[in-house]
């Protein structure tokens, strides 16, 4: 078990005007607070036990931590004496300092799963700009540097202790500004390299890291390439993996395909060739991160919902009378509520009483399915981008098939469904482990009464979906297990 301490308390005078009125950790990225990012990563991949945030003259730490992160105890550096200081408070503020110890600075976003927490390590990244960091070459620091440092790498922002009470001793003992003093002063550490480290501290940074991070689901399986200058994201397989050229594939055709409303609701495509997608970079938060991590009123969501709802039904929602696509329609659709859901299912630990109840769910909806030309195929918020500043709505990451059949022709009920895993099921809460957001809930099921929508058959679908999920999450057992227990305790 490991202690987190995050110093968060400095006035991050180079990331204004985001951060004029909040403070640096609670800076959005891509609609999710810095602070999210560091907590969810250091639970992911260690046990952690106390977590103490050093803040300073905002309130918006303790107020958000008291709604989302009530076991966070936030203390106060009430004169702003460096991060050496913060770190010493934020220390002696832990119940019991002999457990290991981390240190994450409050922005850094680092995404690395094989640290190896509670031991005895710096993370470190090699930098052009030596001047700007402080630089370590394995025996000595140097803050921000003139020269060139021969071997030197920079520190990124996090500090491993496997021994919380010398930590704690060396920092106490330290009056330096900054924390290299005390980082001599516990002794030795193993050096640790990253590439998965997106740094906030500046303007230029922050972009560029919003950017990188904009669509993780889609870095699992492609490489995206973002162009600042030109603000596009080019999106390209990994050419080892034929499951990632696939999807690429049938994504670019899924554009070709829309008419000219349709396009209005997706990132502005420039140019396409056989395997490689450029598309413009579209401002905005993912309605899955508002809906996680933003305090909306229901109000609020009820115009956001509605805006979804009549863009599904008055723009993705044309029945299809292509009857080359009808002739095939069972038969794909029986490949993706019957064959997929068995198939998935197999691969799942649940009672066979569940398995059967989902599997009756689904042929139920093969007979009801709806063909359209229009399908986005996975419809749920996490791929839902929303600029609050503009009003719109921009569509990401289409499925680009249904069943064997390549394009925007599929099943109305699957895009409803969709919505349904992750609205009403709650499919963001679960992978996350946030409380489901009620009123998200409570307004979509409102909204398919309103719009007359068969929301019994629908919300079978999502759970359906949500089950067929199950698998994908094998990379996170405690995850993996939230799904189980939900769907056991929904389809009885």
């Amino acid at each position: 078990m490991i202690n987190l301490v995050i110093p968060a308390a400095g006035a991050a005078t180079r990331l204004r005007p985001l951060s004029s009125n909040t403070s640096k950790i609670m800076v959005r990225v891509n609609g999710k607070p810095c602070l999210d990012y560091i907590i969810e990563q250091a639970t992911k991949i260690a046990e952690v036990g106390e977590i103490v945030i050093v803040d300073g003259q905002f309130s918006d730490i303790r107020e958000y931590c008291e709604r989302k992160h009530p076991n966070v105890k936030c203390v106060r550096q009430k004169s702003l004496d460096g991060p050496r200081d913060a770190i010493k408070i934020g220390i002696n503020n832990l119940s019991d300092v002999s457990q290991p110890l981390v240190v994450w600075l409050g922005d850094a976003i680092i995404l690395e799963d094989d640290m190896p927490l509670g031991e005895d390590f710096l993370l470190c990244k090699e930098v052009d700009d030596h001047s700007a960091w402080c630089m370590w070459d394995g025996n000595s620091y140097y803050n921000k540097p003139k020269e060139r440092i021969t071997n030197g790498v920079a520190l990124v922002g996090l500090y491993s202790f496997a021994d919380g009470g010398v930590a704690c001793q060396a920092f106490n003992q330290s009056t330096d500004y900054d924390i290299s003093d005390a980082l001599e002063k516990y002794g030795q550490f193993e050096r640790i390299m990253t590439d998965k480290w997106y740094d906030i501290g500046d303007l230029p940074t922050y972009y560029k890291s919003c950017a990188t991070l904009l669509d993780m689901k889609s870095r699992a399986f492609n490489r995206l390439e973002y162009n600042h200058d030109l603000g596009t994201i080019r999106k390209s397989p990994d050419y080892h993996n034929p499951e990632s050229i696939d999807i690429i594939e049938t994504e670019i055709n899924w554009y070709k395909e829309l008419n000219e409303n349709q396009q209005c609701f997706v990132p502005r495509i420039f140019g396409t060739n056989t395997t490689e997608l450029t598309m413009s970079f579209e401002s905005g938060t993912l309605l899955s991160d508002l809906m996680l991590y933003e305090n909306l009123t229901a109000s609020s969501w009820e115009y956001i919902i509605d805006k979804v709802f009549k863009i599904k039904l008055n723009y993705f929602n044309n029945r299809s009378k292509d009857w080359m696509f009808n002739k095939k329609f069972a038969d794909n659709t029986l490949d993706m509520w019957s064959g997929k859901v068995h198939k998935r299912l197999e691969q799942v630990d649940l009672p066979a009483s569940c398995k059967t109840m989902l599997s009756v769910m689904a042929f139920d909806i093969c007979s009801k399915a709806i063909p359209i030309s229009g399908m986005h195929g996975d419809l749920h918020f996490g791929n839902i981008l929303y600029n609050q500043q503009t009003d719109q709505i921009k569509l990401l990451d289409p499925r680009g098939k249904y069943g064997k059949h390549l394009g925007i022709h599929g099943d109305d009920i699957y895009d409803w469904a969709k919505l349904a895993h992750d609205l009403y099921h709650g499919y963001s809460s679960l992978v996350h482990n946030v409380k489901q957001n009620e009123d998200v809930k409570n307004i979509f099921v409102a909204k398919l009464k309103e719009y007359n929508l068969n929301v019994e058959l629908i919300l079978n679908g999502g759970l359906v979906l949500l089950a067929t999920c199950i698998p994908l999450h094998y990379d996170c057992p405690n995850r993996q297990q939230r799904f189980i227990d939900y769907v056991k305790a929904n389809s009885v």
